[in-house]
């Protein structure tokens, strides 16, 4: 599985969506199982419909974004699940990740992002 290429790769589109440089969510949505569950660095638990109305709220609201993804790893990499953490630093802030990622072949990179648990760090 090429769980930190994945890793990258979604946040490479949502630094572009949030900076206005994309044009379409495209199959954004689609890289996410159904019942996928974001606890986001607040606290709060969303759901895809919940990311699904968060996204379409935010293109362009941060131009010039950059988010740069630190010390990946992956923790867990068997046939039926990943486990990922990371640190995703954007210019004033900086979160601390964990996300689960199940198999699909035909998915980028051959996974879809079931849950994701993101806390503040300093």
């Amino acid at each position: 599985m090429k769980a930190i290429e994945e890793v990258i790769e979604h946040h490479r589109f949502i630094e572009s969506w949030l900076n206005g440089t994309a044009t379409g969510l495209g199959g954004f949505f689609d890289m996410h199982t159904p019942d996928f569950t974001w606890y986001d660095p607040d606290g709060a638990l969303l759901t895809l419909p919940d990311l699904r109305t968060a996204m379409e709220k935010a293109h362009g609201t941060v131009p010039g974004l950059r988010i740069r993804i630190l010390e990946p790893r992956v923790l867990l990499d068997r046939d039926d699940l990943a486990v990922v953490t990371y640190e995703e630093h954007h210019p004033d802030s900086a979160r601390r990740a964990l996300a689960v990622m199940v198999p699909a072949p035909d998915a980028r990179n051959g996974l879809l992002w079931r849950s994701l648990h993101e806390t503040w760090t300093q």
